[in-house]
């Protein structure tokens, strides 16, 4: 599931903004216990709100705690007594304006409104927070401020996904931009020795981000395939390498037991299962077949016979395979951010 943009729920949540290197030597700062609040048009709901402790640097000016991506830009910033007001444009993947005020409340508290529109994922979106905070101590900010808690949030939250690494979590990982990229040679290395079976490879076909994740490791679509087919060869997996792997056929076809792996050598190696069937079966009544371990091979090898004779074009010894893997279904839609934004409100609240 892709995330929604984190400067919704990381700047806004906590109001203040991720200061830059110089500030976070400062060494010392002020803990604010801060409340936000935000509403979506079009959801009947704002989404819920409690308050939260965050770190600011000491000294900090007013411009500098408006709440905002790393691609936003503050402008027309203006003060009039401890009141300001201002614009802010942010750029990228979900391009953004909004109109906001801050006002200080003494020497220990602020409060501010802003107003935003813009895109999420392409669909249009008209937010309004509001945000208020109020000092309760000193604090260590190089320690303690938002950007070093949601630095070691993160790497926490990378470690945890990579002891049990699939390929849903490409886009953590893989991607460009990733917020996990540091792990992404590790992430790739398991996928790829994990994630890629014959098994695997029938149910990628069927569902999203598979083949996806094994391109944003380095692999292409066939040579995902050609690691399956020697995992299939070693496994007698000749149902994957009858639809998966042509090249392997005439081989897969000579090393099968037409006792066992009847249902593949009936309708795929005609040479080998018209031998067999003069050898085990010519001459047999039902009885006798009905004890042999190639009983199985001569009744399949019989109906596909027959199939034929009646002009069909089933099971009996055609030797082909298909050029191609099998038709894939369309991929399930993605939920939109507004219908994974209602589920995390949902699970927030305890709402069914």
């Amino acid at each position: 599931m892709k995330p929604i943009r984190p400067f919704l729920f990381l700047s806004f949540a906590l109001g203040l903004t991720v200061a830059g290197a110089v500030l976070a030597q400062a060494g010392t700062g002020n803990l604010y216990r801060v409340t936000s609040k935000i509403e979506i048009q079009g959801m009947p709901m704002s989404m819920p709100s409690q308050p939260v402790e965050v770190c600011g640097p000491k000294g900090e000016s007013s411009q500098a705690m408006v709440p905002r991506d790393k691609n936003c830009t503050v402008s027309d910033y203006r003060v009039s007594g401890n009141k300001s007001t201002f614009r802010m444009a942010c750029t990228g993947e979900n391009p953004m304006t909004a109109t906001g005020e801050f006002e200080r409340l003494g020497a220990d508290a602020y409060r501010g409104r802003m107003q935003m529109s813009g895109k999420m994922e392409g669909e249009p979106m008209d937010m309004t927070m509001t945000f208020e905070g109020k000092k309760i101590r000193d604090c260590n900010y190089a320690t303690e401020s938002p950007q070093a808690q949601a630095n070691a949030m993160l790497a926490k939250t990378c470690t945890d996904m990579m002891r049990t690494p699939t390929y849903s979590m490409y886009e953590s990982f893989a991607k460009p931009g990733a917020l996990c990229a540091k792990d992404k040679a590790r992430y790739c290395s398991a996928i790829t020795t994990k994630e890629i079976t014959p098994d695997l490879i029938r149910t990628g076909q069927q569902v999203p981000y598979y083949f996806d994740a094994m391109q944003a490791c380095g692999l292409s679509r066939a040579a995902v395939v050609a690691k399956g087919c020697t995992l299939a060869a070693t496994q007698r997996d000749y149902a994957f390498i009858a639809d998966f792997c042509p090249d392997q056929l005439a081989k897969a076809c000579a090393a099968a037991d037409p006792a066992k792996d009847y249902e593949f050598v009936v309708p795929h190696c005609p040479a080998q299962a018209q031998a067999a069937a003069a050898k085990h079966c010519a001459g047999r009544d039902f009885t006798a077949m009905y004890g042999s371990p190639h009983g199985n091979f001569c009744n399949r090898y019989a109906g596909g016979q027959l199939q034929q004779r009646r002009g069909g074009t089933a099971a009996g010894g055609t030797g082909t395979t298909p050029a191609t893997p099998p038709t894939t279904e369309e991929a399930p839609k993605k939920p939109s951010w507004r219908d994974r934004l209602k589920s995390a409100k949902d699970k927030l609240t305890g709402e069914d």
